[in-house]
This record gives C-alpha cells, structure tokens and sequence, in this order.
C-alpha cells in the first residue's frame, strides 16, 4: 500500500484513517494519476506565466517611473540652465551698453570742456580786444 495504509498492529480496514491509496496495478489507477499530473502541472504552468507577467509589468511600471523622474529632472536642469544662459546673455547686453554709455559721456565731457575752453579763451580775448581799446580812445 502507497501513503497511509492501516496502523501497524491493526489488522482491519475498519481502522484505517486518511485517504485511500492510489492503486497503480490498474489502468485506471494510473490514468487517474496521469490525469492529475497534467492538470497540477497546466495549474503550476499558470501560475508561472501570471508571476512572470505581473513581474514584468511590475518591472515595466517601476522602468517608466524612473524615465518619468528622469525626464522631469532634465526638463528642470535645461529651464533652470536656460533660464541662467538668459540672464548670462541680458547682463553682458547690459555691460555692453554701459560701456558704450561711459564712452559717449567721456567723449561729450571732453568735447564741453574743450568747447567751454574756446569760449573763455575767445571771451578773455575779446576783453583784452575791448581794454586795449578802450584805453587807446580814452
């Protein structure tokens, strides 16, 4: 007998306990057995592919969420660098005209001073003019 038989010492069937044994010296023993066989193989089979079907949607659901962070945290970097390069570009733009702003000032106090020289140098002039003959007529 296969798998729990009767009791050692009890010589009646009337004691036996648990499941009855699988006869194999039948044919319909064994296609009893080779039907179960098939069908907890087919169950494990299943099984198999569910696990590695949720496994590889798991592992596709966790691959996108890293691309997804990934994405987001190259989107900030180029605003936050474009942002930078923006600003970059408007202050050399500003040191530029400040620059050119200093130079026209510069130029323009020059040409004034030059200007105001001429003017009292021609003013002074024509007062001596105006004294020397003021005092030839006087």
């Amino acid at each position: 007998r296969v798998g729990g038989g009767a009791r050692a010492g009890a010589g009646s069937a009337s004691f036996e306990m648990g499941p009855k044994p699988v006869l194999l010296n039948n044919p319909a023993g064994w296609s009893n057995v080779s039907r179960f066989t098939a069908l907890a193989l087919a169950k494990l089979a299943n099984l198999e592919r569910k696990v590695e079907r949720s496994s590889a949607s798991a592992l596709g659901r966790a691959l996108r969420r890293v691309e997804h962070r990934h994405l987001r945290e190259a989107f900030t970097t180029l605003h936050r660098h474009s942002s930078l390069d923006t600003f970059m570009h408007a202050r050399g733009q500003a040191e530029d005209m400040l620059q050119k702003l200093h130079c026209l000032v510069h130029s323009f106090d020059v040409e004034v001073d030059n200007l105001v020289e001429n003017i009292v140098q021609s003013t002074l002039e024509e007062d001596d003019t105006a004294s020397t003959y003021g005092r030839a007529a006087a």
